[in-house]
């Protein structure tokens, strides 16, 4: 479980301002979606709670640690954009990829050989994708890496879980077997998840609460007060 704090968030690249003022909290084992048009800042909150970026102003908790800390410790796993895609051309194995979720940007120490294949192979079962232990990750799928990105990053046991587009790119289908494998994780084992998106209407069916950032903070509430009240407005795309 794990609960996450933005208070006062200010953040700009060099002379240009990106993110203006935001507090927000996330309680534990919520679903947050964060939506907003191109440059508003969502990526840059998602890395700012990851701890890869530090605000100009404000702080980031997360069960009362400092964001980089936390992931640090492996409370909190990161997803970046096109992740899978970006590992397309890597030799290595499905098993590998998520095996690297155990030991990459923690401190945890290298488990014995057979626990690491006991959690791999729990990992690949959670996202469905036992099948694909030994296929190489440049095989696969536009939708197939990006559960093989989820396993990875679940694998650590993080209590937070943040993700970048995690559907960019893929065919319908393939994104809403996604959504339900992120919401049914929420659900199921507890994790809080924060997820960038611009599929307003799938990833809002399966968000708990919503965030419509535009530099600023401009809407949060539930999933039900955004669709009645937000998700048409100009304040998305401009």
């Amino acid at each position: 479980m794990c609960e996450v704090c933005l208070n006062n968030i200010t953040f700009a690249y060099g002379s240009e301002p990106v993110l203006e003022n935001i507090s927000l909290q996330v309680a534990a084992k919520d679903f947050l979606m964060i939506f907003g048009p191109n440059g508003a800042g969502k990526s840059t909150v998602l890395k700012i709670i990851a701890g890869i970026l530090t605000p100009d102003r404000g702080e980031v908790l997360i069960n009362g640690q400092v964001a980089k800390a936390a992931r640090l410790g492996g409370l909190v796993s990161y997803v970046p954009q096109n992740y899978g895609k970006n590992t397309a051309d890597f030799p290595i194995t499905v098993s590998e990829v998520v095996e690297l979720g155990l030991i990459a940007g923690t401190r945890q120490k290298r488990q014995p050989k057979k626990v690491v294949k006991h959690i791999v192979e729990h990992m690949l079962e959670l996202v469905q994708a036992s099948d694909l232990r030994d296929r190489r990750i440049g095989e696969l799928s536009g939708g197939q890496q990006q559960r093989v990105m989820v396993a990875m990053a679940l694998a650590g046991n993080p209590g937070l879980l943040l993700l970048d587009e995690p559907t960019s790119g893929i065919d319908y289908a393939a994104s809403q077997r996604i959504y339900e494998l992120l919401g049914t994780l929420n659900k199921n084992l507890g994790i809080t998840v924060i997820m960038v998106s611009h599929d307003i209407e799938k990833a809002a069916a399966w968000a708990t609460n919503v965030a419509c950032i535009n530099r600023g903070l401009c809407f949060l509430g539930n999933s039900q007060e955004f669709r009645a009240t937000h998700s048409q407005g100009r304040h998305m795309w401009y």
